[in-house]
């Protein structure tokens, strides 16, 4: 069946395929995940490829000690569970629901038929691969360049996505985004609390001052 992308976003095409594909539409599965909620264990992440529709997600890397690392933070239409079509797998990588979202879910085996089919498929997945190295060179250039709060204002701004606040985000996620301690960012959000940039609840971070927000991560107003 044809399909045109130019105007569509992923995860427009991919319904689209669905309604126009019996096998495409048979080998998928649609969950839903409230904030919090696990995706993908690593075992189902490598055999699985997975479509977020809705949402955003986290992919964490879980170390021999406890501590946890966002490996990447994917927005709506990202394919993750590269294992399903590379092979490649790893054991210390899992999924978690960063806010309430829709994910599809397609076994290997129809992921490497239907890729085959259809090219939107590896094109989708390429791309995703392609933000996640985009954000490891970010990451990496923070942690030469700038110090942890610098870091934390910054990484509050980009979640705000040019809002007011920021819902669903535990301490806990900005920390492993930041590979840090839990402690270590509530103490942080708290001294800018205390400098009126930010007001903290539950799961919620309101962003009270942006132009010092944008100071505190370094930038020039």
């Amino acid at each position: 069946m044809p399909y045109r992308s130019k105007h569509k976003s992923m995860p427009e095409v991919l319904i689209e395929l669905r309604e126009g594909d019996q096998e495409f539409k048979q080998a998928i599965t649609a969950h839903s995940f409230r904030v919090g909620q696990t995706v993908a264990e690593p075992d189902v992440l490598n055999h699985n490829l997975f479509t977020l529709m809705k949402g955003r997600v986290q992919l964490i890397r879980e170390g021999p000690n406890g501590r946890r690392l966002a490996v990447a933070t994917l927005g709506p239409g990202s394919m993750f569970g590269e294992g399903a079509l590379l092979g490649a797998t790893d054991p210390t990588v899992k999924a978690l629901a960063l806010t309430d979202c829709i994910v599809w879910t397609m076994p290997a085996p129809q992921a490497q038929t239907l890729a085959l089919r259809y090219p939107v498929v590896n094109w989708g997945l390429l791309q995703t691969v392609g933000q996640r190295l985009a954000q490891v060179e970010n990451r990496m250039e923070e942690v030469a360049y700038k110090r942890l709060p610098e870091r934390l204002a910054g990484l509050l701004l980009e979640l705000a996505s040019g809002g007011a606040a920021i819902r669903g985000t535990s301490h806990q996620a900005l920390a492993d985004m930041l590979g840090t301690y839990r402690e270590t960012i509530s103490a942080i959000l708290r001294g800018f609390k205390d400098a009126g940039l930010v007001n903290l609840g539950y799961r919620k971070i309101e962003l009270r001052d942006v132009p010092g927000l944008r100071m505190a991560a370094g930038a020039i107003e």
